[in-house]
């Protein structure tokens, strides 16, 4: 039992501390941003799951309130003292309530979230009409190039027509193409994860590193499908005249919000294209598997043995 405890203990540290700044040494300009997306879902998906079974051990280990619960139920608790029952409660009681504190802050963030992404969509209804020449647009009368996407049904894509009238026939496709990109992977719920995983543990590197690089990979993945669809060069001019666009929270624009990310798009997209390696993908999901699963079987184990195990 302690190995598997000192096995989460070393997982969190090198997950939560050492991988976000191993990762952010990656530039976010690569062949594959899909690929180091990955990494961080999978150093982030470890990190949690080391950090809950962390935690979980420590309030289930006897003669913890938790194990002392359990074990009720099963009839044993007259086996432990009363004054081991006693301490071991007063050292439980910081972390449980750390953690509901927590859990306290991200529930309603994420639910705020939420609520304001239907307050948009039901605003735009009253305001924007049906695009005739695309299923999947609304059209809103404004002077401002803006195009972002909302999760939704029906008409996802908001285009403004002072964004038709800024761009040419395949500049207009490139943008669309890059916001169906980002509903088609859904990037709006990783933002929603990165969001309400640093809400939960904001102290962790990899956390905080996770929050800022994410949004940017994202935007980086999303281009990569629009290129395959209207070349490097066409979607570089589209950002370009789409530059002075406005962001909106809880949507994704194809001009980006995070300060700094429509430079680094444009780099990537007039730079020389780069191959990329053959085994970076595989190695990539082999590493962030294991960061998730090794944890994951840690935890399992431990609590099996302290649920089932008098």
């Amino acid at each position: 039992m302690l190995a598997l405890l000192v096995v989460l203990v070393v997982a969190l540290v090198l997950l939560g501390c050492l991988a976000g700044p191993l990762l952010d040494r990656l530039r976010p300009s690569g062949p594959h941003p899909a690929t180091a997306l990955w990494c961080w879902m999978g150093a982030l998906a470890g990190t949690f799951i080391a950090a809950t079974g962390t935690i979980s051990i420590a309030q289930l280990w006897p003669p913890t309130p938790g194990h002392g619960f359990v074990e009720w139920l099963r009839g044993c608790l007259p086996h432990h003292p009363t004054a081991a029952m006693v301490l071991a409660g007063l050292a439980g009681l910081p972390p449980a309530a750390l953690c509901a504190a927590r859990v306290a802050r991200g529930v309603p963030r994420l639910r705020r979230a939420l609520r304001h992404r239907r307050r948009h969509r039901e605003m735009l209804h009253m305001v924007a009409r049906e695009d005739a020449e695309h299923p999947d647009v609304l059209l809103l009368d404004h002077p401002v190039p803006v195009a972002y996407c909302l999760p939704s049904r029906w008409r996802p894509i908001v285009l403004s027509t002072g964004a038709r009238a800024a761009l040419t026939d395949r500049e207009l496709e490139a943008v669309l193409e890059h916001e169906r990109a980002h509903l088609r992977q859904r990037h709006h719920a990783l933002l929603l994860l990165l969001d309400a995983g640093h809400a939960l543990l904001p102290w962790l590197p990899t956390v905080r590193r996770a929050k800022a690089r994410g949004p940017v990979l994202l935007e980086l993945a999303a281009d990569d499908a629009a290129v395959r669809t209207a070349g490097r060069r066409t979607l570089a001019g589209a950002l370009r005249r789409m530059a002075a666009t406005p962001g909106f929270a809880g949507a994704l624009g194809a001009s980006g919000r995070e300060p700094g990310t429509l430079e680094w798009r444009l780099a990537r997209l007039e730079g020389a294209a780069r191959r990329p390696r053959r085994l970076g993908r595989p190695v990539a999901w082999t590493l962030s598997a294991c960061a998730a699963a090794l944890p994951l079987l840690a935890t399992v184990t431990a609590l099996g043995r302290l649920v089932l195990a008098c």
